[in-house]
Protein backbone atom coordinates (compact mmCIF):
# COMPACT_ATOMS: atom_id res chain seq x y z
CA UNK A 1 0.00 0.00 0.00
CA UNK A 2 1.99 3.44 -1.21
CA UNK A 3 1.53 6.76 0.69
CA UNK A 4 -2.17 7.55 -0.42
CA UNK A 5 -3.45 4.30 0.37
CA UNK A 6 -2.10 4.32 3.60
CA UNK A 7 -3.60 8.18 4.36
CA UNK A 8 -7.01 6.88 2.91
CA UNK A 9 -7.07 4.08 5.60
CA UNK A 10 -6.10 6.47 8.43
CA UNK A 11 -8.94 8.44 7.59
CA UNK A 12 -11.20 5.79 6.61
CA UNK A 13 -11.64 7.02 3.26
CA UNK A 14 -13.20 3.98 1.64
CA UNK A 15 -15.44 4.73 -1.52
CA UNK A 16 -18.32 2.75 -1.57
CA UNK A 17 -19.50 0.78 -4.71
CA UNK A 18 -22.25 1.90 -7.37
CA UNK A 19 -23.96 -1.80 -6.87
CA UNK A 20 -23.68 -1.01 -2.91
CA UNK A 21 -24.48 2.37 -2.94
CA UNK A 22 -27.70 1.27 -5.52
CA UNK A 23 -29.09 -1.09 -2.56
CA UNK A 24 -28.97 1.09 0.30
CA UNK A 25 -30.69 3.79 -1.70
CA UNK A 26 -33.20 1.15 -3.02
CA UNK A 27 -33.80 0.02 0.15
CA UNK A 28 -35.19 3.59 1.76
CA UNK A 29 -36.23 5.45 -0.51
CA UNK A 30 -39.59 4.64 -2.37
CA UNK A 31 -42.89 6.14 -3.02
CA UNK A 32 -44.64 5.52 0.03
CA UNK A 33 -41.61 7.12 2.09
CA UNK A 34 -41.39 10.00 -0.50
CA UNK A 35 -44.90 10.50 -0.63
CA UNK A 36 -45.43 10.41 3.11
CA UNK A 37 -43.54 14.04 2.94
CA UNK A 38 -44.87 15.41 -0.06
CA UNK A 39 -45.77 18.54 1.34
CA UNK A 40 -42.05 19.95 0.82
CA UNK A 41 -38.64 18.64 -0.36
CA UNK A 42 -37.23 16.06 1.15
CA UNK A 43 -34.20 16.65 3.43
CA UNK A 44 -30.81 14.69 3.25
CA UNK A 45 -27.52 14.23 4.71
CA UNK A 46 -24.46 12.10 4.08
CA UNK A 47 -21.72 13.07 6.95
CA UNK A 48 -19.06 11.71 5.58
CA UNK A 49 -19.96 12.02 1.95
CA UNK A 50 -16.41 12.08 0.20
CA UNK A 51 -17.13 12.50 -3.81
CA UNK A 52 -21.11 12.75 -2.78
CA UNK A 53 -21.86 9.92 -4.27
CA UNK A 54 -24.69 8.82 -2.27
CA UNK A 55 -25.97 11.86 -2.51
CA UNK A 56 -26.38 12.00 -6.18
CA UNK A 57 -27.86 8.81 -6.17
CA UNK A 58 -30.43 9.58 -3.25
CA UNK A 59 -31.40 12.62 -5.25
CA UNK A 60 -31.97 10.97 -8.20
CA UNK A 61 -34.25 8.64 -6.55
CA UNK A 62 -36.33 10.08 -4.83
CA UNK A 63 -37.03 12.50 -8.11
CA UNK A 64 -38.12 9.37 -9.69
CA UNK A 65 -40.28 9.02 -6.92
CA UNK A 66 -42.04 11.76 -7.87
CA UNK A 67 -41.04 13.54 -5.22
CA UNK A 68 -37.73 16.96 -4.67
CA UNK A 69 -35.05 17.12 -2.13
CA UNK A 70 -32.21 18.74 -1.12
CA UNK A 71 -28.91 17.19 0.44
CA UNK A 72 -26.27 18.32 2.20
CA UNK A 73 -22.53 16.30 2.39
CA UNK A 74 -19.83 16.94 4.67
CA UNK A 75 -16.58 15.42 4.41
CA UNK A 76 -13.09 15.95 6.24
CA UNK A 77 -10.93 16.20 3.41
CA UNK A 78 -10.44 19.56 1.82
CA UNK A 79 -9.58 17.67 -1.65
CA UNK A 80 -12.00 15.45 -1.70
CA UNK A 81 -14.97 18.32 -1.54
CA UNK A 82 -13.07 20.09 -4.36
CA UNK A 83 -13.14 17.23 -6.70
CA UNK A 84 -16.32 16.22 -6.14
CA UNK A 85 -18.81 16.22 -9.50
CA UNK A 86 -21.57 19.05 -8.86
CA UNK A 87 -25.09 17.85 -9.28
CA UNK A 88 -28.06 19.32 -9.09
CA UNK A 89 -29.99 20.16 -5.58
CA UNK A 90 -26.54 18.74 -3.69
CA UNK A 91 -24.39 20.73 -1.60
CA UNK A 92 -20.95 19.39 -0.07
CA UNK A 93 -19.01 21.18 2.94
CA UNK A 94 -15.61 20.66 4.57
CA UNK A 95 -16.11 19.83 7.73
CA UNK A 96 -15.54 17.56 10.66
CA UNK A 97 -19.41 16.42 10.93
CA UNK A 98 -19.25 14.74 14.59
CA UNK A 99 -17.86 17.97 15.79
CA UNK A 100 -19.33 20.47 13.58
CA UNK A 101 -21.84 23.34 15.36
CA UNK A 102 -23.35 24.23 12.30
CA UNK A 103 -24.68 20.74 11.44
CA UNK A 104 -25.73 20.11 15.36
CA UNK A 105 -28.03 23.33 15.16
CA UNK A 106 -30.24 21.32 12.58
CA UNK A 107 -30.50 17.65 14.60
CA UNK A 108 -33.78 16.55 13.99
CA UNK A 109 -34.43 17.99 10.59
CA UNK A 110 -33.03 15.61 8.43
CA UNK A 111 -35.84 13.16 6.68
CA UNK A 112 -32.69 10.66 5.25
CA UNK A 113 -29.27 10.33 6.67
CA UNK A 114 -27.42 7.91 4.31
CA UNK A 115 -23.74 7.21 3.65
CA UNK A 116 -20.62 5.20 4.38
CA UNK A 117 -19.21 6.61 7.12
CA UNK A 118 -15.17 5.72 8.27
CA UNK A 119 -14.48 2.79 9.37
CA UNK A 120 -11.54 3.30 12.19
CA UNK A 121 -10.08 0.37 14.59
CA UNK A 122 -9.56 1.90 17.92
CA UNK A 123 -7.01 -1.15 18.43
CA UNK A 124 -4.34 0.54 15.98
CA UNK A 125 -2.59 3.44 16.73
CA UNK A 126 -2.43 4.97 13.83
CA UNK A 127 -6.57 5.69 13.58
CA UNK A 128 -7.79 5.34 17.36
CA UNK A 129 -9.10 8.43 18.85
CA UNK A 130 -7.50 8.17 21.81
CA UNK A 131 -9.99 7.90 24.24
CA UNK A 132 -13.74 7.30 24.94
CA UNK A 133 -16.85 7.94 22.82
CA UNK A 134 -18.24 11.29 23.13
CA UNK A 135 -21.47 9.90 21.90
CA UNK A 136 -22.06 6.85 23.82
CA UNK A 137 -19.92 4.06 22.44
CA UNK A 138 -16.98 2.30 24.40
CA UNK A 139 -13.41 3.15 24.34
CA UNK A 140 -12.96 0.80 21.88
CA UNK A 141 -16.09 1.41 19.55
CA UNK A 142 -15.06 1.81 15.74
CA UNK A 143 -15.48 5.21 14.52
CA UNK A 144 -18.48 4.39 12.25
CA UNK A 145 -20.37 4.04 15.72
CA UNK A 146 -19.79 7.47 16.68
CA UNK A 147 -21.17 8.78 12.85
CA UNK A 148 -24.46 6.44 13.64
CA UNK A 149 -24.93 7.91 16.70
CA UNK A 150 -24.75 11.20 15.08
CA UNK A 151 -27.23 10.23 12.34
CA UNK A 152 -29.57 9.13 14.86
CA UNK A 153 -29.41 12.56 16.22
CA UNK A 154 -29.67 14.41 12.79
CA UNK A 155 -32.93 12.50 11.71
CA UNK A 156 -36.19 13.86 12.18
CA UNK A 157 -37.59 11.53 15.02
CA UNK A 158 -41.20 10.87 13.42
CA UNK A 159 -40.48 8.81 10.50
CA UNK A 160 -37.12 9.72 9.12
CA UNK A 161 -34.66 7.36 7.79
CA UNK A 162 -31.27 6.55 8.77
CA UNK A 163 -29.09 3.61 6.09
CA UNK A 164 -25.45 3.43 6.56
CA UNK A 165 -22.81 0.86 5.33
CA UNK A 166 -21.08 -0.65 8.60
CA UNK A 167 -18.59 -2.88 9.55
CA UNK A 168 -20.15 -5.89 10.44
CA UNK A 169 -18.75 -5.71 13.83
CA UNK A 170 -21.21 -3.07 15.04
CA UNK A 171 -23.96 -5.69 14.96
CA UNK A 172 -22.62 -7.28 18.42
CA UNK A 173 -19.63 -6.03 19.89
CA UNK A 174 -19.90 -4.70 23.50
CA UNK A 175 -18.44 -1.07 22.86
CA UNK A 176 -21.26 -0.75 20.72
CA UNK A 177 -24.44 -1.45 22.40
CA UNK A 178 -25.28 1.41 24.33
CA UNK A 179 -25.66 2.95 20.68
CA UNK A 180 -27.25 0.36 19.23
CA UNK A 181 -29.63 0.79 23.07
CA UNK A 182 -30.30 3.94 22.09
CA UNK A 183 -31.61 3.44 18.63
CA UNK A 184 -33.67 0.09 19.84
CA UNK A 185 -35.80 2.70 21.53
CA UNK A 186 -36.62 4.79 18.84
CA UNK A 187 -36.53 3.22 15.55
CA UNK A 188 -37.23 -0.46 13.76
CA UNK A 189 -34.70 -1.75 11.78
CA UNK A 190 -36.57 -1.86 8.33
CA UNK A 191 -33.89 -3.60 5.72
CA UNK A 192 -30.24 -5.23 6.24
CA UNK A 193 -27.82 -6.75 4.19
CA UNK A 194 -25.02 -8.86 4.86
CA UNK A 195 -22.47 -10.97 2.00
CA UNK A 196 -19.62 -12.00 4.21
CA UNK A 197 -17.81 -10.71 2.10
CA UNK A 198 -14.97 -7.99 1.68
CA UNK A 199 -17.46 -5.33 -0.19
CA UNK A 200 -14.58 -2.79 -1.20
CA UNK A 201 -11.14 -1.97 -0.22
CA UNK A 202 -11.56 -1.37 3.62
CA UNK A 203 -10.25 -4.99 4.21
CA UNK A 204 -13.09 -5.61 6.66
CA UNK A 205 -16.54 -7.93 6.35
CA UNK A 206 -19.46 -4.98 5.57
CA UNK A 207 -23.00 -4.73 6.47
CA UNK A 208 -25.68 -2.23 5.46
CA UNK A 209 -28.53 -1.70 7.75
CA UNK A 210 -31.38 0.84 7.30
CA UNK A 211 -33.88 2.60 9.93
CA UNK A 212 -37.15 3.99 10.33
CA UNK A 213 -37.51 6.29 13.77
CA UNK A 214 -40.70 6.88 15.60
CA UNK A 215 -41.44 8.81 18.17
CA UNK A 216 -44.12 6.36 19.40
CA UNK A 217 -41.28 3.88 20.23
CA UNK A 218 -39.28 6.12 22.47
CA UNK A 219 -39.58 4.29 25.82
CA UNK A 220 -39.42 1.02 23.61
CA UNK A 221 -36.95 -1.98 24.71
CA UNK A 222 -35.83 -4.18 21.85
CA UNK A 223 -36.36 -7.69 21.67
CA UNK A 224 -33.22 -8.27 20.41
CA UNK A 225 -31.39 -7.80 23.32
CA UNK A 226 -29.55 -4.50 21.76
CA UNK A 227 -27.84 -6.77 19.58
CA UNK A 228 -28.30 -7.44 15.94
CA UNK A 229 -26.61 -10.57 15.34
CA UNK A 230 -29.49 -11.33 13.55
CA UNK A 231 -28.44 -9.67 10.26
CA UNK A 232 -25.86 -12.60 10.54
CA UNK A 233 -27.74 -15.36 11.55
CA UNK A 234 -30.62 -14.98 9.26
CA UNK A 235 -28.23 -15.39 6.67
CA UNK A 236 -25.96 -17.97 7.94
CA UNK A 237 -27.71 -20.84 8.64
CA UNK A 238 -27.28 -20.56 12.31
CA UNK A 239 -30.76 -21.58 14.15
CA UNK A 240 -32.86 -19.42 16.23
CA UNK A 241 -32.40 -18.95 19.60
CA UNK A 242 -33.48 -22.15 21.93
CA UNK A 243 -36.48 -20.99 23.19
CA UNK A 244 -34.73 -21.85 27.14
CA UNK A 245 -32.11 -19.42 26.72
CA UNK A 246 -34.83 -16.43 26.22
CA UNK A 247 -35.63 -16.52 29.74
CA UNK A 248 -34.08 -14.35 32.30
CA UNK A 249 -34.64 -16.93 35.37
CA UNK A 250 -32.15 -15.66 37.88
CA UNK A 251 -32.98 -18.81 39.28
CA UNK A 252 -30.54 -20.84 36.53
CA UNK A 253 -27.70 -19.11 37.40
CA UNK A 254 -24.99 -18.47 34.83
CA UNK A 255 -21.46 -19.83 34.19
CA UNK A 256 -19.89 -16.82 35.50
CA UNK A 257 -21.76 -17.28 39.17
CA UNK A 258 -19.64 -20.79 38.67
CA UNK A 259 -16.08 -19.37 37.30
CA UNK A 260 -14.09 -16.68 37.20
CA UNK A 261 -13.15 -15.66 33.71
CA UNK A 262 -10.31 -13.83 32.18
CA UNK A 263 -8.28 -13.29 28.96
CA UNK A 264 -4.26 -12.55 28.66
CA UNK A 265 -3.59 -9.49 26.83
CA UNK A 266 -0.59 -7.57 25.39
CA UNK A 267 1.38 -7.38 28.32
CA UNK A 268 1.44 -11.20 29.38
CA UNK A 269 2.11 -11.79 25.79
CA UNK A 270 5.01 -10.01 25.70
CA UNK A 271 5.88 -11.56 29.39
CA UNK A 272 6.21 -15.05 28.15
CA UNK A 273 8.47 -14.26 25.11
CA UNK A 274 11.77 -14.90 26.63
CA UNK A 275 10.42 -17.86 28.27
CA UNK A 276 8.83 -20.14 25.39
CA UNK A 277 10.66 -22.59 23.32
CA UNK A 278 10.12 -26.18 22.85
CA UNK A 279 11.76 -26.98 26.54
CA UNK A 280 12.03 -30.45 27.81
CA UNK A 281 10.63 -29.26 31.21
CA UNK A 282 8.07 -26.04 32.44
CA UNK A 283 3.78 -25.90 31.92
CA UNK A 284 2.82 -26.12 27.97
CA UNK A 285 1.74 -23.22 26.54
CA UNK A 286 -1.90 -23.62 24.91
CA UNK A 287 -2.72 -21.22 22.10
CA UNK A 288 -5.93 -21.04 20.40
CA UNK A 289 -4.70 -23.11 17.60
CA UNK A 290 -4.43 -26.36 19.68
CA UNK A 291 -8.06 -26.08 20.97
CA UNK A 292 -10.58 -28.06 19.40
CA UNK A 293 -14.07 -29.37 21.00
CA UNK A 294 -12.86 -31.40 23.99
CA UNK A 295 -9.49 -32.02 22.73
CA UNK A 296 -5.48 -30.26 23.02
CA UNK A 297 -3.20 -30.72 20.56
CA UNK A 298 -0.28 -29.97 22.10
CA UNK A 299 2.59 -31.42 21.24
CA UNK A 300 0.89 -33.04 18.24
CA UNK A 301 0.28 -29.63 15.97
CA UNK A 302 2.95 -27.27 15.81
CA UNK A 303 1.96 -23.08 16.42
CA UNK A 304 3.56 -20.00 16.04
CA UNK A 305 4.43 -17.88 19.01
CA UNK A 306 5.99 -14.65 18.38
CA UNK A 307 6.48 -15.46 15.20
CA UNK A 308 8.86 -18.55 15.66
CA UNK A 309 7.37 -22.11 15.05
CA UNK A 310 7.17 -24.62 18.03
CA UNK A 311 6.52 -28.59 18.15
CA UNK A 312 5.72 -28.27 21.61
CA UNK A 313 5.69 -24.76 23.37
CA UNK A 314 6.70 -25.03 27.05
CA UNK A 315 7.14 -22.05 29.17
CA UNK A 316 10.33 -21.86 31.49
CA UNK A 317 9.30 -20.59 35.08
CA UNK A 318 12.69 -19.91 36.02
CA UNK A 319 13.01 -17.09 32.88
CA UNK A 320 9.96 -15.37 33.96
CA UNK A 321 9.70 -12.08 35.85
CA UNK A 322 8.49 -11.46 39.18
CA UNK A 323 5.23 -10.31 37.88
CA UNK A 324 5.01 -12.68 35.32
CA UNK A 325 5.62 -15.43 38.13
CA UNK A 326 2.94 -14.46 39.98
CA UNK A 327 0.75 -14.65 37.00
CA UNK A 328 1.97 -18.14 35.99
CA UNK A 329 1.52 -19.43 39.73
CA UNK A 330 -2.30 -17.93 39.59
CA UNK A 331 -2.91 -20.03 36.45
CA UNK A 332 -1.55 -23.23 37.02
CA UNK A 333 -4.75 -24.71 38.61
CA UNK A 334 -7.67 -26.75 37.47
CA UNK A 335 -9.33 -24.76 34.36
CA UNK A 336 -11.20 -24.87 31.28
CA UNK A 337 -9.71 -22.92 28.03
CA UNK A 338 -11.55 -21.55 25.53
CA UNK A 339 -10.84 -20.56 22.17
CA UNK A 340 -11.22 -16.75 21.40
CA UNK A 341 -12.39 -16.72 17.66
CA UNK A 342 -14.22 -19.88 16.25
CA UNK A 343 -17.06 -21.60 14.21
CA UNK A 344 -18.33 -23.35 17.35
CA UNK A 345 -17.61 -23.17 21.04
CA UNK A 346 -13.93 -24.94 21.21
CA UNK A 347 -13.32 -25.44 24.88
CA UNK A 348 -10.83 -28.21 26.58
CA UNK A 349 -10.28 -29.10 30.17
CA UNK A 350 -7.04 -29.21 32.41
CA UNK A 351 -8.57 -30.51 35.18
CA UNK A 352 -5.00 -30.95 36.53
CA UNK A 353 -3.95 -27.08 36.20
CA UNK A 354 -1.20 -28.35 34.11
CA UNK A 355 -1.01 -26.01 31.23
CA UNK A 356 -0.84 -21.73 30.97
CA UNK A 357 -3.12 -19.86 28.17
CA UNK A 358 -1.43 -18.24 25.27
CA UNK A 359 -3.00 -14.46 24.18
CA UNK A 360 -5.57 -14.14 23.63
CA UNK A 361 -6.87 -17.68 25.00
CA UNK A 362 -9.64 -17.69 27.45
CA UNK A 363 -9.88 -19.12 30.53
CA UNK A 364 -12.63 -20.14 32.75
CA UNK A 365 -11.58 -21.00 36.54
CA UNK A 366 -13.45 -22.44 38.77
CA UNK A 367 -14.75 -21.16 41.96
CA UNK A 368 -14.58 -23.03 45.15
CA UNK A 369 -18.06 -23.22 46.83
CA UNK A 370 -16.23 -23.06 50.15
CA UNK A 371 -12.68 -22.47 51.15
CA UNK A 372 -12.84 -26.04 52.12
CA UNK A 373 -13.67 -27.45 48.88
CA UNK A 374 -11.35 -30.25 47.58
CA UNK A 375 -9.91 -30.30 44.76
CA UNK A 376 -12.16 -33.14 43.53
CA UNK A 377 -14.82 -30.57 43.58
CA UNK A 378 -12.55 -27.93 41.98
CA UNK A 379 -11.71 -30.44 39.05
CA UNK A 380 -15.28 -31.81 38.95
CA UNK A 381 -16.54 -28.06 38.59
CA UNK A 382 -13.55 -27.43 35.85
CA UNK A 383 -15.12 -30.66 33.86
CA UNK A 384 -18.80 -30.01 34.20
CA UNK A 385 -17.68 -26.31 32.37
CA UNK A 386 -15.77 -27.46 29.52
CA UNK A 387 -19.15 -30.06 28.82
CA UNK A 388 -21.05 -27.21 29.21
CA UNK A 389 -19.57 -24.88 26.87
CA UNK A 390 -18.72 -27.45 23.87
CA UNK A 391 -22.74 -28.37 23.74
CA UNK A 392 -24.28 -27.28 20.23
CA UNK A 393 -27.08 -25.41 22.06
CA UNK A 394 -24.10 -23.54 23.66
CA UNK A 395 -22.62 -22.31 20.20
CA UNK A 396 -26.28 -21.26 19.26
CA UNK A 397 -26.01 -19.05 22.06
CA UNK A 398 -22.67 -17.55 21.40
CA UNK A 399 -23.71 -16.65 17.95
CA UNK A 400 -26.70 -15.11 18.77
CA UNK A 401 -24.41 -12.88 21.37
CA UNK A 402 -21.76 -12.18 19.11
CA UNK A 403 -22.73 -12.86 15.52
CA UNK A 404 -20.93 -10.05 13.23
CA UNK A 405 -17.93 -10.02 15.48
CA UNK A 406 -15.36 -12.02 14.01
CA UNK A 407 -12.75 -11.51 11.90
CA UNK A 408 -14.14 -14.31 9.04
CA UNK A 409 -17.46 -14.00 8.16
CA UNK A 410 -17.79 -17.98 9.51
CA UNK A 411 -16.51 -17.17 13.00
CA UNK A 412 -17.33 -15.29 16.36
CA UNK A 413 -15.15 -13.72 19.10
CA UNK A 414 -16.15 -14.77 22.25
CA UNK A 415 -14.44 -12.78 25.29
CA UNK A 416 -14.75 -13.35 29.39
CA UNK A 417 -18.06 -10.77 29.88
CA UNK A 418 -20.06 -12.75 27.62
CA UNK A 419 -19.25 -16.11 28.18
CA UNK A 420 -19.76 -15.32 32.01
CA UNK A 421 -23.98 -14.39 30.94
CA UNK A 422 -24.24 -18.04 29.39
CA UNK A 423 -27.27 -19.27 31.27
CA UNK A 424 -26.55 -22.67 33.10
CA UNK A 425 -28.57 -25.81 32.60
CA UNK A 426 -30.65 -26.51 35.01
CA UNK A 427 -30.67 -30.50 34.31
CA UNK A 428 -28.25 -32.95 35.70
CA UNK A 429 -24.88 -33.17 33.86
CA UNK A 430 -23.17 -36.50 35.22
CA UNK A 431 -24.09 -38.81 31.96
CA UNK A 432 -22.87 -35.70 29.48
CA UNK A 433 -19.79 -35.55 31.99
CA UNK A 434 -18.74 -38.61 31.85
CA UNK A 435 -19.08 -38.54 27.99
CA UNK A 436 -16.59 -35.48 27.53
CA UNK A 437 -14.24 -37.45 29.81
CA UNK A 438 -14.00 -40.77 27.26
CA UNK A 439 -13.90 -38.45 24.26
CA UNK A 440 -17.92 -38.71 22.95
CA UNK A 441 -17.91 -35.17 22.22
CA UNK A 442 -21.57 -35.53 20.58
CA UNK A 443 -23.08 -37.69 23.26
CA UNK A 444 -22.30 -35.07 25.39
CA UNK A 445 -23.84 -32.33 23.60
CA UNK A 446 -26.69 -33.80 23.18
CA UNK A 447 -27.22 -34.68 26.86
CA UNK A 448 -26.12 -31.29 27.88
CA UNK A 449 -28.70 -29.77 25.33
CA UNK A 450 -31.44 -31.82 26.92
CA UNK A 451 -29.86 -31.09 30.51
CA UNK A 452 -30.80 -27.56 29.01
CA UNK A 453 -34.24 -28.70 28.24
CA UNK A 454 -34.47 -28.02 24.61
CA UNK A 455 -37.31 -29.85 23.11
CA UNK A 456 -36.82 -32.66 20.32
CA UNK A 457 -37.51 -30.59 17.21
CA UNK A 458 -34.96 -27.42 19.07
CA UNK A 459 -32.55 -30.30 19.44
CA UNK A 460 -33.07 -31.59 16.24
CA UNK A 461 -32.39 -28.24 14.69
CA UNK A 462 -29.63 -27.14 16.66
CA UNK A 463 -27.87 -30.46 15.97
CA UNK A 464 -27.98 -30.43 12.28
CA UNK A 465 -26.39 -27.40 12.22
CA UNK A 466 -23.74 -27.97 14.72
CA UNK A 467 -22.91 -31.64 13.83
CA UNK A 468 -21.55 -30.43 10.36
CA UNK A 469 -18.94 -27.89 11.63
CA UNK A 470 -17.67 -30.19 14.06
CA UNK A 471 -16.95 -32.85 11.90
CA UNK A 472 -14.92 -30.45 9.40
CA UNK A 473 -12.69 -29.25 12.69
CA UNK A 474 -12.88 -33.36 13.43
CA UNK A 475 -11.49 -33.90 10.13
CA UNK A 476 -8.80 -31.20 9.84
CA UNK A 477 -7.59 -32.56 13.18
CA UNK A 478 -7.13 -35.85 11.65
Amino acid sequence: MGDAGNERKQRGAWFTPEHLVDAVVTAVIDEMFVGARHQRALSILDPACGDGRFLTAAVDAVRAAGGDATAVGVDIDAETVRMAPSAPGVEIVCADALTSTWLAEQAGTFDLVIGNPPFLSQMASSTTRGGASTRGGGPYADAAVEFLALAADMVDPDGGRVAFVLPQSILSARDAGAVRDRIDRRADMIWSTWTGERDFDAEVVTCALAFEFSCAGAERVSPTGSRWSHVVTGRTGVPPMPTVFDTSDPARGRLGDRARLNANFRDEYYGMIPAVGDHETGPPLITSGLIDPGRCWWGERSVRFAKRRFIAPRIDLAALDPRMSAWADKRLVPKVLIANQTPIVEAVCDPSGDWLPGVPVVAAYPLAEAAAATDAVVTESAWEIATVLVAPSVSVWAWHQRGGTGLSSNAIRLGPTMLAELPWPTGRLDGAVAALRAGDVVESGRLVDRAYGLDESECAEVFAWWSPIFERIAARAN
